[in-house]
């Protein structure tokens, strides 16, 4: 089998491994579980997932015995691909930061043969639909038509549109016992064949519902992919099929609708796969009247003689079938080929859309660049009322302690109302070791916050203090570890915030003392763990 063409086939759906027969097949044999390997020119199709490892009958092996095989094991290849990607069993990844969007589009147009679709979406964005994504295993053309409006999912990374999950119908709802329908051979056997009355359910009907005489072959009788007229005969809540009784001039009812709108999915006369012309009958002579009066072997053998033309005109049949699928295939290349054009004609208008968004992008910058201008400029306004009242934080006095206390009653005199004076006035309070200069580190503003939260502090009001969230100061960042002390743990170190949600957030951390007094210990940010 040719590889690269598989693999051009199956592009987006599958890769493709060629494994050269010999000691690479053996090796891999071993490495397989049982069942599972390849070999010769055989080939097999190993789905997502692992089922397969314990289910080999779930990714069947497609052997080629003679070069005649070729072409069908190569198509069968190719079926098994898109059934198991397409089928909802398994879905395919796309990259990352993509995905699929619900979407509704309206179908433009439909490929002759049935395996792709333009659907338009509402913003004009035009997309392929391919037949593989519906599951179904019927053309497009069966169950759409040209104008409809449809749902379903836009796969971004593929940009290819899929149906919405379609509603399995049930078999024979709605139908009387003795009604004519529709029905899909789908697969032909010696003794009996497999027919649908809707997608994804198989009915098997014996030969004896087909023909009365018993020496018929199903295979003679029907083509797989035809679809024919069967009648239901319905008994006690089961029905069967026949074709036993079933009159050409007879109406054969419609078949259901799978998509609203799309029309029913079975007609009488469209066929699946392209119908191959019969070979016209082979002229026997009339038997002379000499010969009517040959023994049985000679009746035996003129009937020997009439096995032997059919069996040759089932040969030419079966090679011309073969011709058909090569036909079939060489068009499906084209067709992909007609279908990479589109995509660059599509790529194209996408391109140009993707400019003008550009360009109304590049108008938006603009005006948002004005407005910043102009926010700029109120900005620097205030930063100069800012800078203004960073001046009242100038040093007063030489000695920084002095300088602290009068920053501190200062703002204890703005921020605590007359009339609250005589109550919330400065308790006890000294200062750290260290305070001053961590203090003195932080930006003016931060130094502004932080003698607020002192006076929270050193005044002493439940609420203020609520709202500062003061706490004990732990050892460790666990809510159940000690609290950190000194002086024989009769000094407990605490914190309070001096802001919150921003970017570095200041605490004060500032100790307890057993003598009643506030000694101010330092200014830091949050993860601050000095006490």
């Amino acid at each position: 089998m040719d590889g690269d063409s598989i693999a051009l086939e199956l592009k987006g759906v599958a890769d493709v491994v060629v494994v050269i027969n010999g000691p690479f097949t053996y090796e891999l044999e071993k490495l397989l579980p049982p069942d599972t390997h390849i070999f010769g020119s055989a080939a097999r199709v190993y789905p997502p997932g692992l089922r397969w490892t314990a289910d080999p009958y779930s990714s069947p092996l497609r052997l080629v015995r003679t070069p005649s095989d070729v072409a069908t094991v190569t198509e069968q290849i190719i079926r098994d691909a898109e059934d198991l990607a397409f089928s909802g069993s398994w879905k395919t990844a796309s990259p990352a930061g993509k995905g699929n969007s619900r979407e509704t589009g309206l179908v433009k147009s439909i490929a002759p043969d049935g395996s792709r679709a333009v659907v338009e979406l509402d913003n004009g964005q035009q997309l392929f639909l391919p037949a593989e994504s519906t599951g179904l295993g019927v053309p497009l053309h069966w169950i759409l038509s040209e104008g409809m409006t449809i749902s379903g999912a836009f796969d971004t990374a593929k940009r290819v549109f899929s149906l919405a999950p379609i509603e399995a119908a049930i078999p024979g709802e709605g139908r009387e016992d003795g009604d004519l329908v529709p029905a899909l051979v789908r697969a032909v056997g010696v003794d009996s064949a497999d027919l649908s009355l809707v997608p994804g359910h198989s009915h098997t009907m014996a030969l004896s519902s087909i023909s009365y005489n018993e020496l018929d072959s199903v295979a003679d009788l029907l083509t797989e992919g035809e679809v024919v007229a069967v009648r239901i005969h319905r008994n006690n809540g089961h029905f069967r099929l026949s074709m036993l009784d079933v009159d050409d001039s007879e109406p054969v009812l419609t078949a259901p609708e799978l998509i609203p709108g799309g029309g029913p999915w079975l007609v009488p006369g469209r066929d699946l796969l392209p119908r191959v012309p019969e070979a016209p009958p082979a002229r026997l002579t009339p038997p002379s009247r000499e010969a009517q009066n040959q023994s049985l072997v000679s009746g035996a053998a003129a009937l020997k003689s009439v096995e032997l033309a059919l069996a040759a005109e089932r040969a030419k049949r079966q090679q011309l079938e073969m011709e058909l699928t090569g036909l079939r295939s060489a068009n499906h290349r084209h067709e992909m080929h007609a279908a990479e054009l589109d995509a660059d004609v599509m790529l194209g208008r996408q391109q140009a859309a993707e400019l003008a968004g550009l360009q109304q992008e590049a108008d938006r910058l603009r005006r948002d660049l004005t407005a910043a201008s102009k926010q700029l400029s109120d900005l620097r306004k205030k930063l100069r009322g800012v800078r203004r009242e960073e001046a009242t934080l100038e040093r007063v006095f030489l000695d920084p302690e002095e300088n602290f206390r009068f920053q501190l009653h200062s703002t204890w005199a703005v921020q605590v109302p007359a009339a609250e004076k005589p109550r919330l006035t400065l308790g006890p309070h000294r200062l750290g070791e260290n305070f001053l200069q961590s203090l003195n580190e932080q930006p003016i503003e931060k130094q502004k916050k932080a003698l607020k939260a002192i006076v929270d502090l050193l005044v002493n009001d439940p609420a203020r203090l609520s709202a500062r969230e003061a706490h004990p100061f732990r050892t460790s960042a666990s809510g159940g570890a000690d609290v950190l002390t000194r002086n024989n743990g009769k000094d407990a170190c605490w914190r309070l915030y001096i802001e919150q949600n921003v970017a570095a957030a200041r605490r004060l951390h500032y100790w307890k003392c057993a003598d009643g007094v506030i000694e101010l210990s330092n200014v830091t940010v949050h993860d601050g763990m000095q006490a």
